[in-house]
């Protein structure tokens, strides 16, 4: 039986694929059992994973979403840990041993720390999306960790009932609060590493927040909830923005934010408002 399971869903992640399998394979516990459950790929993810030395187990998922293909990789494994990231990140030598000494300290639920990779001509799009999110410091402390790092306790999970599937988004915010509803907490574990890749096109950007609008929409619909001109997410300032990119590298003037500050914010009204 693996020490512990990691569970990666992947579509059309062919760019990207094999150097996190690269770091995979290059972790200083073991051993590891690599779920990669393509979600519906139309690109060479699967071939990718085919010739990888380091062989993980390949799911074919439903096609309805990241949530949905990790129930995959959760209802293959045996191991007593779970691990899980994204196929656009690249974990630290030491991650899975940093999150299983964490766990073995008495947390079920473990967030380590996101690392935005950094590039010296990032564009203002990558410049705020590297600022501002997945701040996983920043996400515990609020009852949950993102997924592109996250460990587990397999058996906690499953009492969860797993990730719920119908959520394209915030699928990881649901699963704290259902695990806090029942006395479970998310630690933090900054020792724990794992490098994601930040967006670099409006395009990207309009996606991912538009899906996070939609998400709290869902999320909101499902509980009480304030009001949604009243929602923190909706109100974010652009002043705050612009000391986020300066803490984060050479300051950038609210001119240049303006525009990707203003995609941002009518991405997560339309999401949702519309869904």
């Amino acid at each position: 039986m693996p020490l512990v399971s990691v569970v990666v869903p992947a579509r059309n992640a062919q760019p990207t694929l094999a150097a996190l399998l690269d770091a995979l394979a290059a972790q200083t516990v073991g051993p590891v059992e690599v779920i990669l459950v393509d979600d519906r790929s139309t690109d060479g993810t699967a071939a990718v994973a085919a010739a990888h030395p380091l062989r993980p187990v390949v799911e074919r998922g439903p096609g309805r979403g990241s949530y949905a293909a990790r129930n995959c990789g959760l209802a293959v494994t045996s191991a007593p840990v779970l691990a899980f990231t994204d196929a656009d990140c690249v974990p630290a030598p030491d991650w899975l041993e940093r999150g299983l000494a964490a766990l073995a300290g008495g947390s079920q639920l473990v967030g380590g720390r996101i690392v935005q990779r950094r590039r010296d001509a990032a564009s203002r799009w990558e410049r705020y999306d590297r600022a501002t999110y997945l701040d996983q410091a920043e996400l515990v402390p609020q009852g949950f960790a993102a997924t592109a790092n996250l460990l587990a306790d397999a058996a906690t999970v499953r009492r969860l009932g797993g990730f719920d599937e119908t959520l394209r988004s915030s699928g990881d915010l649901d699963l704290g609060r259902r695990a806090r509803a029942v006395g479970v907490e998310v630690a933090y574990a900054p020792d724990a590493v794992v490098e994601h890749t930040p967006r670099t096109s409006p395009a990207q950007l309009w996606r991912l927040h538009r899906r996070l609008g939609a998400g709290w929409r869902e999320l909101a619909r499902r509980a009480a909830a304030p009001p949604w001109w009243r929602e923190p997410a909706l109100r974010v300032s652009l002043g705050w923005v612009v000391e986020l990119v300066a803490a984060d590298g050479p300051p950038l003037r609210r001119r240049e934010l303006l525009p990707v500050h203003a995609l941002v914010l009518a991405a997560r009204w339309r999401g949702r408002l519309l869904g």
